[in-house]
């Protein structure tokens, strides 16, 4: 019983942290047209993180990002997401979610969803055939910006099964942010 309230508060802040970055996504068709006030999406009049390299006025990549990751251990296999939200809060990655839009509360599969904190994040995987894996406080996961994208690399992150009957897995990969929403 201890076990299931240890884990139930962690994941509801992961699934508020992934449902509050689901209306973060520049990629909607809304996203061009002009609104009367201000937005919180308006990192590039804050000389912030547009999404662009500085010397160039294409988008990045595809502006879609994606996700290559690699587990083994109870498990092994691949997971390839081709598109990923990402948050930045002064500076620094504050959460990715992917695939970018998390529209319900059955996460989609597969899916991968981090909200740092310092140099841990609380992290959740779900495989393609729906095993999911999680820790909420877990090193790892490293974010820099290159060129204007936000490249997240994952090495040697050990997540635990939501079923109590798995094994723990290990996650290596890289991501790269499609859209950032935040400065």
């Amino acid at each position: 019983m201890r076990t299931t309230r240890a884990l139930t508060l962690p994941l509801i802040a992961l699934t508020a942290a992934a449902l509050a970055l689901t209306g973060c996504s520049s990629d909607s068709k809304d996203s061009g047209k002009e609104t009367g006030g201000s937005s919180a999406s308006t990192p590039a009049e804050a000389g912030k993180d547009t999404g662009k390299d500085e010397g160039n006025a294409e988008p990045a990549g595809d502006g879609k990002g994606s996700a290559k990751l690699t587990y083994s251990g109870g498990d092994s296999g691949e997971v390839t997401i081709n598109s990923v939200s990402c948050a930045v809060m002064g500076g620094k990655l504050a959460a990715i979610t992917a695939p970018e839009s998390a529209d319900s509360a059955t996460p989609a599969k597969p899916s991968f969803t981090a909200v740092m904190s310092d140099d841990k994040a609380m992290t959740t995987l779900t495989t393609a055939d729906g095993k999911s894996y999680l820790h909420t406080a877990a090193p790892g996961i490293t974010g820099s910006k290159s060129g204007g994208t936000w490249v997240i690399t994952v090495s040697g992150l050990k997540l635990g099964p939501t079923d109590p009957t798995g094994d723990s897995i290990t996650v290596e990969g890289t991501i790269t942010c499609g859209s950032v929403a935040g400065v």
